[in-house]
């Protein structure tokens, strides 16, 4: 069996050989520059002597690497205090890893097998995931506020165009219907001058809960601006749409507003229009702009008509 030369080797002359081999693993282990050194001639002969310099260069150039983050370094050579060594290189490539899987937004990794580090690994991984956490849920309200109307609820203009579009988008290839609603609060003006802003405000939270009430999931509805409210009605033909804005028309104009123990009357002025969408539509946008502006022309001779009245363009009026 062959002798461990970390253990086992032969000593000819007594003490002052054992002396020098002692310097000299002193020597490769602690000296800062010892890559020139070889081994004394004194011990050269030794027996052993070649297997343990090079046990003891392996030691020191492993250390070395470790030491400046080279986690690729070879070390062909054996041993405990090596194979200690190799068990913390692969600890540490395995922690470069999981490092770069929480760069990447994986918070779940965690480690075990570097004592108080891992503690502190798996503590800064698991605050890291709250914080991501808390960020995103903030970054959704954020959104979801920057969508709405501060004062209703409902879509505000900029997010109801966007998200029309895309519903617009997803029925275009089946050749389905939609059809916009745009509605007015008939003489607003005067229920601010009448009762004031604050019952003004009111009115316009009831008609936006009235909206909300009536609508399916997948309407879409919006504060367009001031008194002016509008909706989208995804797979819906004319004659629906103007059933529905007929509807709204009667609950608004049959609810009213209490306010302060008074009763305010609300009706509003509506115009439908049909939006047909097939995939020969190649500019979307401008199919719905168009759609919104000949809408538009239809509330407006609702209100010239005598208010509170549903006009269409591709029906006759319906009465009030």
């Amino acid at each position: 069996m062959p002798q461990d030369p970390t253990t086992h080797f032969s000593v000819r002359d007594g003490d002052s050989q054992a002396e020098e081999v002692i310097n000299y693993v002193q020597a490769v282990l602690s000296r800062s520059t010892v890559e020139c050194v070889g081994i004394p001639d004194a011990i050269r002969d030794l027996p052993g002597i070649e297997q343990l310099s090079s046990l003891l260069f392996g030691i020191r150039h492993m250390t070395n690497a470790l030491s400046r983050g080279e986690l690729e370094y070879s070390c062909s050579e054996r041993g405990y205090v090596i194979g200690s060594l190799k068990s913390l290189q692969a600890d540490l490539r395995h922690l470069t890893w999981q490092a770069r899987c929480i760069a990447r937004g994986d918070y779940q990794h965690r480690v075990n097998f570097l004592g108080d580090f891992s503690t502190a690994f798996n503590t800064m991984a698991e605050e890291l995931d709250k914080s991501v956490s808390r960020l995103t849920t903030q970054s959704t309200e954020y959104k979801e506020m920057s969508n709405r109307d501060a004062l209703t609820g409902l879509l505000n203009r900029r997010a109801f165009t966007n998200l029309a579009l895309d519903a617009l988008q997803a029925h275009a290839e089946k050749g389905s219907q939609a059809v916009i609603i745009m509605m007015d609060l008939d003489s607003f003006k005067r229920i601010n001058d009448t009762w004031g802003h604050a019952c003004g405000d009111e009115v316009l939270r009831h008609t936006a809960r009235l909206l909300q009430s009536r609508l399916r999931k997948d309407d879409l509805c919006c504060r367009y601006g001031g008194e002016e409210f509008i909706l989208l009605l995804p797979h819906t033909g004319i004659q629906q749409g103007i059933h529905v804005a007929e509807q709204l028309r009667q609950s608004l104009c049959q609810t009213g507003v209490v306010y302060e123990g008074h009763k305010v009357n609300v009706t509003a002025s509506f115009g439908v229009k049909s939006v047909n969408l097939d995939n020969r539509h190649k500019n979307l946008n401008a199919t719905f702009d168009n759609a919104v502006k000949l809408v538009d022309k239809n509330l407006y001779a609702a209100k010239k008509s005598g208010r509170n009245k549903v006009v269409s363009n591709e029906k006759p009026f319906v009465k009030a």
